[in-house]
């Protein structure tokens, strides 16, 4: 699917699901949370990076803070699973179409979990799908789109 389909189709959507968002256009690839943050004058928490996550019998899309990382101890309690991991770069394009650090905040047909901290944001700035485009998306609605549910599983970066 080309990137202009793919940005077209998640416009449709957030438009028929009367979404209060933005996507953005960038000059260059926003590869880590801190260079979005500066970019967008905004704090590193609204910077959400999406992270696929596997399991033997499936695939999560995790949101989480840019302040934060996934902390799988309380992951796997949250989830009552045993094991759980990054899913590796080919799988990843694989499953969502798109490269890691530019995975869409909104991913139809993938178990999306969102960490709660990632609620204290009244926006959220995350991947499109495509390169070089940010999604900023009310962070309510891209709950209630995504149909994420809320769990408790990061810690703060060090």
């Amino acid at each position: 699917m080309s990137n202009n389909t793919q940005l077209a189709q998640l416009n449709d959507l957030l438009k028929s699901q009367n979404a209060d968002y933005s996507i953005l256009t960038d000059d260059f690839s926003i590869e880590k949370a801190e260079e979005g943050a500066k970019h967008y004058g905004i704090s590193l928490s609204e910077t959400t990076p999406t992270l696929i996550l596997k399991t033997k019998e499936k695939y999560f899309a995790a949101i989480i803070c840019g302040n934060s990382r996934i902390a799988f101890k309380k992951l796997k309690q949250a989830l009552g699973i045993k094991d759980i991991s990054l899913a590796d770069p080919h799988t990843v394009l694989q499953i969502t179409g798109a490269n890691v650090g530019e995975v869409s905040l909104i991913n139809i047909g993938l178990t999306t979990i969102v960490d709660k901290n990632v609620l204290m944001n009244k926006n959220c700035y995350g991947g499109c799908g495509v390169p070089k485009t940010t999604l900023r998306i009310n962070t309510h609605d891209l709950v209630r789109i995504s149909g994420a549910q809320i769990l408790e599983f990061t810690e703060p970066r060090s």
